[in-house]
């Protein structure tokens, strides 16, 4: 697990008021350092990185707030750091920062996020590997979203396309196809989340100049410009959403496709056994069929958000010039003159277009009183009968579901049907009578095929069928029937042993 290698008080860095500045500091050190390049940088430089933060985050660190010009800072590889003075630099700015920058480095030890490795006389600096995972994830935050999975749609078409040329070479793609499917109905409810935190914020707004800005700064630039025009063009939901659905019932259909797959996810390790292997192949396609079902009411959602945002947004600039204008000129002498009348406490008609007051006189115009509320009374809660239609279909998916799941005893007994006592019989002259005779021998196919020369390659299926029968693949023959059309091989009884005919009927 992620957090289960981080120290406790790896956390502490961010619950101060130098949070921000700490993110800062954190994201450049690893940038540079540890995020791509085998780098092990030592004391100076590590406290050379952090001055440089402070000199282009002044308002981080600094009461006032106010940019400010430092001293440059010199770290030579296997020197200590040296300060090189600027005309125009701030003396005692850049003393308190170089202190600073030595407390920062200093604390980053304390807290875990750094750790110093000595090699003989050579001390260098490294980042542990869960700080180094927190630190990625902080970066993730800070360059957005929208750059990573802006072609997550195009990425599970072309895996779905690959299943379809070969099932169990490109059967791993599937398992991530379900996770980018995942990804992007989670980026899709971030948009949408965004746009709910700038409506928010604008409503919370108390002037003109920080509601237009909450507009152009987060919902026009972070929002509209980046993650709305990355969905709407690279990753439109509805580019190849139809062509995605396809596919997943191409394959929930083809039963051989299925347990390529599901032999695939066995042999990477992605499943205990075969059946959960089945169940984990199920559940994928389940997974990426939701997410493109659901994509158009989340799509919806987006786009009614920011059709209300830019309504907003145009009234907003409409209205603003009306603030100020002649109206309050014109109304100003008015409010003199009622001032004054009230002052003489006299009454006067004053000229102009407001019609006098009338009192209310009809008894019918008046509010009415609200009726007495009925009691809240409990009763038997009557529960619908059940629906004869949807119990048929349970029940019919249910059957379905049993017959697609082949057991080794229906394979025993399809092939006891088949092979004589001590004989040998080639899969080419099996007939196939019946869907159950089918789903037996494709079973049987798949195990054999997928059996090696050794023990530990020997499918369970295969396995289990070793103590009657024996499996030979033969590459000089090949099974062709109305059914299907695929490699040959042989299987030979080896006992005389006859059990009584079972019925394979559900």
């Amino acid at each position: 697990m992620l957090f289960g290698q981080l120290n406790t008080d790896i956390f502490t860095l961010f619950s101060g008021s130098n949070r921000h500045l700490y993110e800062v500091v954190l994201v450049k050190i690893y940038q540079d350092f540890f995020r791509s390049d085998l780098r092990f940088p030592s004391q100076a430089e590590i406290v050379g990185l952090v001055y440089e933060a402070l000199a282009h985050h002044a308002d981080l660190w600094r009461e006032d707030e106010a940019p400010v010009v430092l001293d440059q800072v010199v770290t030579r590889k296997g020197r200590r750091m040296r300060r090189r003075r600027v005309e125009t630099a701030d003396a005692q700015a850049s003393n308190e920062a170089l202190v600073r920058a030595r407390h920062i480095y200093n604390r980053l030890n304390a807290t875990g996020w750094l750790e110093e490795t000595r090699y003989g006389l050579k001390v260098t600096v490294d980042m542990p590997q869960g700080a180094m995972r927190l630190a990625e994830f902080l970066c993730g935050l800070r360059e957005g979203l929208s750059e990573q999975l802006g072609g997550l749609v195009v990425q599970v078409k072309n895996e779905l396309d690959a299943l379809q040329l070969n099932a169990r070479d490109n059967a791993p793609g599937l398992h991530k196809a379900a996770r980018d499917a995942a990804s992007f109905g989670r980026y899709l409810r971030s948009v949408l989340s965004a746009l709910r935190e700038v409506d928010k914020m604008v409503l919370a707004s108390d002037n003109l100049g920080r509601r237009l800005r909450h507009y152009f700064e987060d919902f026009v630039e972070r929002v509209l410009l980046q993650d709305y025009a990355a969905i709407t063009t690279v990753s439109h939901p509805y580019r190849y959403r139809h062509h995605i659905i396809q596919n997943l019932d191409r394959l929930e259909d083809s039963v051989a496709d299925i347990g390529a797959i599901a032999d695939a996810y066995l042999e990477a390790r992605l499943a205990k056994h075969a059946a959960a292997a089945k169940d984990l192949v199920f559940d994928d396609l389940a997974q990426i069929r939701r997410v493109f079902e659901r994509i158009e009411e989340a799509f919806e959602q987006i786009r009614q958000h920011r059709a209300r945002l830019e309504t907003r947004l145009r009234n907003t600039v409409r209205y603003a010039g009306r603030r100020s204008g002649t109206f309050i000129q014109r109304s100003e002498p008015l409010l003199l003159q009622l001032d004054k009348l009230h002052a003489s406490k006299r009454a006067l008609d004053l000229p102009g277009p407001i019609e006098p007051r009338h009192s209310l006189l009809s008894p019918f115009l008046l509010a009415r009183p609200r009726n007495v509320r009925a009691p809240i009374v409990g009763g038997m809660l009557v529960l619908p009968p059940p629906d004869p239609a949807r119990e048929l279909r349970k029940r019919l998916e249910r059957e379905y579901l049993e017959r697609l799941a082949v057991t080794p005893e229906q394979v025993s007994r399809f092939l006891e049907r088949r092979v004589p006592p001590l004989g040998e019989t080639d899969a080419s002259s099996f007939w196939l009578d019946t869907v159950d005779d089918f789903l037996a021998f494709e079973a049987l196919r798949l195990a054999v095929a997928s059996s090696g020369d050794t023990t530990d390659d020997v499918h369970p299926l295969v396995a289990h069928l070793q103590r009657s029968f024996a499996f030979t693949r033969t590459s000089d023959m090949v099974v062709d029937n109305a059914w299907l059309r695929c490699d040959g091989f042989r299987v030979m009884r080896k006992d005389s042993n006859v059990t009584l005919e079972v019925s394979d009927a559900r």
